[in-house]
């Protein structure tokens, strides 16, 4: 598997985390349908969540130092993704504590985390010398 197919199961692999902790009825309904009914609980959802929010932000670091880009702008995408893991990551866990404004804070994040992933998607070199 090559590291931009492992950057972006990570980045859907957050992104369903997080909407199972939202509670968003169509993902809770398709994981109880096949069996993982037990993973809907806050307490494996959050180290999850945190897990291939990790997984991404390792490949994104990983993609960004492989490309020649330059040095001022080499790690711009990175920088945003982690951005916006933190809020979402801040989000999810205000959201376990009841707070209302937390569910915007966990989109927004997802939204920052998902726009780095597509800049440095769109940033690569387009050779295919590894093909």
């Amino acid at each position: 598997m090559n590291d931009q197919t492992k950057q972006y199961v990570g980045l859907i692999g957050s992104a369903i985390a997080a909407a199972c902790c939202l509670g968003l009825p169509i993902v809770l309904s398709a994981l109880t349908a096949i069996g993982l009914g037990f993973l809907i609980h806050d307490a494996i959802l959050i180290p999850l969540f945190m897990v291939f929010v990790g997984v991404n932000l390792w490949m994104l670091h990983c993609s960004v130092n492989n490309q020649a880009l330059s040095k001022t702008g080499a790690f711009s995408p990175f920088k945003l993704a982690s951005i916006g893991a933190v809020i979402s990551v801040l989000g999810l866990v205000l959201s376990v504590a009841g707070v209302a404004f937390a569910t915007a804070l966990i989109y927004v994040g997802l939204a920052i985390f998902f726009g780095a992933n597509v800049w440095d998607y769109n940033s690569q070199p387009d050779d295919c010398s590894k093909c």
